[in-house]
């Protein structure tokens, strides 16, 4: 017997970050873990999202295109669309836009369960911003649909603990993301970024979204520093990739010219496909200064090319350091300069080694086959009504 479930998401293209990436490779697990799981997409279009639709095959996506303001995702075909789906259960992939409002409303009408992917969003740094238009959007039907959910799911055992901190009491799953391992990097091309200048010919490279909340701001406060004369980090560029989603490259690229830093620091626009496989191949290392994030695919793609990573603690991947795949630092600029010279002191051979490490990671931990082998199970208990897997409940506070 065949279960209908409708998974929800924002945009429906790379616009989506590391969620579209996500799903984008979970969901074609999932099928393939329970071939009678019938999924469907349903999400805002936008303007990539007729080129992107490749990478959702074999699922078929409804896009809509939201009425202003467009990250609230409001369109009226929406709502009838997912009623006329039949869905047996709906997977909601974020909160705060009107797909919350919808899944509820499908959940008020028909009692059809309701997972909830919060993706990091009730984080209390993510809580923080933009409050004032999250506590109205929490009092109109966000809460409610939370507190309506079958079950939650986190990507960490951090992001449980801040679900259980907005005061929800649902049950919990602790289900991670996971990534493609690639096959061989021996023909990928050249990194696109610019030839090496004034002898920096060591690639730290950030590849993200460029959003507040990523800490580029507290990395490029002690970069000067960093890469002065005389000491380790002259080799050192710091390579900026990304998509700027709310004007936030702005900001940067005019602290990088007060700062005079442009030889040292480059932006290379959003990079996909063969020019994203270039960077991750080409750079010496990586680095994520967030300060608040579910479990970061940009860390773990990075792994799955063999790269060392500097990263904060609000990454949550603190197996990364266990591990010896990362070095972690607490969120704050001097954090960072000291992360940073610990970096730039290894020899290449011990940076080769951590990078070693966290490709090994992956292959135990973090590969969709796995992962989407775990979420098939939950959809069959939520669906069933049913008993959730013990081994994927938090239990903790």
């Amino acid at each position: 017997m065949r279960m209908r479930v409708a998974e929800l998401t924002t945009y429906t293209s790379r616009l989506n970050g590391g969620v579209f990436y996500a799903l984008t490779s979970l969901l074609p697990a999932v099928a393939q873990a329970d071939p009678s799981v019938d999924m469907k997409v349903f999400g805002y279009a936008d303007p990539h999202t007729e080129d992107d639709r490749v990478a959702w095959r074999p699922l078929l996506v409804e896009a809509f295109a939201p009425w202003p303001p467009r990250l609230f995702g409001y369109s009226p075909k929406f709502f009838p669309a997912l009623v006329g789906f039949e869905p047996d259960v709906i997977h909601a992939h974020g909160i705060w836009t009107y797909l919350s409002a919808a899944s509820l409303k499908v959940h008020r009408r028909k009692g059809t369960p309701l997972i909830i992917s919060p993706h990091g969003m009730l984080d209390a740094w993510a809580l923080r911003f933009s409050r004032t238009k999250k506590r109205i959007v929490s009092k109109l039907f966000q809460d409610e649909q939370l507190r309506s959910a079958a079950v939650l799911h986190a990507l960490t055992v951090a992001e449980a603990r801040a679900i259980r901190g907005y005061g929800l009491t649902n049950p919990i799953v602790v289900i991670p993301n996971g990534v493609n391992l690639p096959v061989s990097t021996a023909s990928v091309d050249a990194p696109p970024w610019s030839a090496a200048k004034a002898g920096r010919d060591r690639a730290l490279l950030f590849l993200s979204r460029i959003h507040p909340k990523k800490g580029l701001d507290q990395l490029l406060a002690v970069w000067s520093d960093f890469v002065r004369p005389g000491t380790d980090g002259a080799r050192w560029r710091l390579v900026i990739a990304g998509w700027d989603e709310i004007g936030h490259e702005k900001d940067l690229r005019a602290l990088v010219a007060a700062k005079g830093l442009g030889d040292s620091v480059e932006f290379t626009g959003p990079l996909f496909g063969a020019a994203k496989a270039a960077a991750l191949a080409g750079a010496d290392a990586f680095v994520l200064p967030s300060h608040s994030e579910g479990l970061p695919m940009a860390v773990l793609e990075a792994w799955a090319y063999g790269k060392p990573v500097l990263m904060t603690t609000a990454c949550n991947l603190p197996e990364g350091s266990a591990a010896g795949a990362a070095i972690e630092v607490e969120v704050s600029p001097a954090a960072l300069a000291v992360g940073l010279k610990k970096l730039s002191a290894m020899s290449d051979s011990s940076r080769i080694a951590m990078g070693a490490a966290g490709r090994s990671l992956i292959e135990q931990k973090f590969t969709w086959n796995r992962i989407g082998a775990d979420v098939a199970r939950v959809y069959g208990t939520v669906g069933a009504r049913k008993a959730l897997p013990d081994d994927l409940l938090f239990s903790g506070r």
